[in-house]
């Protein structure tokens, strides 16, 4: 019986350890894809689609220049499900739907200026997004 008592917390323990190596790594192949800087410049076409992830608690890129009329995919790969906020002026633009683990949200930014993105749980994590005409 004292045995039982000590494998189980060992067990456990080995358990989130080998999901938090398993995190690691999937976090590590979304970093590899995305842009090693913090800004990016996109193609200058209208409606060319640029990808932000949310990983590890932040957006990759953190701050991104578009032009007007382009589509962002962003893209949670966070644990659990969460919705992301955009705001301009501090005001509510858009939401998305509930967002799973490689989930996807699409949004064509119609208006210029600077645009905050927020996931709705994290409040603390923002993403930045410079729209020009």
């Amino acid at each position: 019986m004292a045995h039982i008592r000590y494998l189980l917390p060992a067990l456990a323990l080995s358990v989130i350890i080998a999901g938090c190596g398993a995190q690691a790594s999937s976090s590590q192949a979304m970093s590899s894809s995305s842009s090693s800087s913090s800004m990016t410049s996109p193609s200058s076409s209208q409606g060319a689609s640029t990808q932000v992830v949310l990983s590890n608690g932040k957006f990759h890129p953190s701050h991104i220049h578009i032009a007007q009329g382009q589509t962002l995919t962003f893209v949670f790969d966070g644990m659990g499900q969460d919705h992301l906020d955009l705001l301009h002026q501090g005001h509510l633009v858009a939401r998305s739907p509930d967002l799973n683990q490689g989930g996807k949200w699409e949004y064509t930014f119609k208006t210029s200026g600077t645009f905050i993105i927020e996931p709705e749980t994290m409040t603390y994590i923002h993403g930045t997004i410079s729209v020009h005409s």
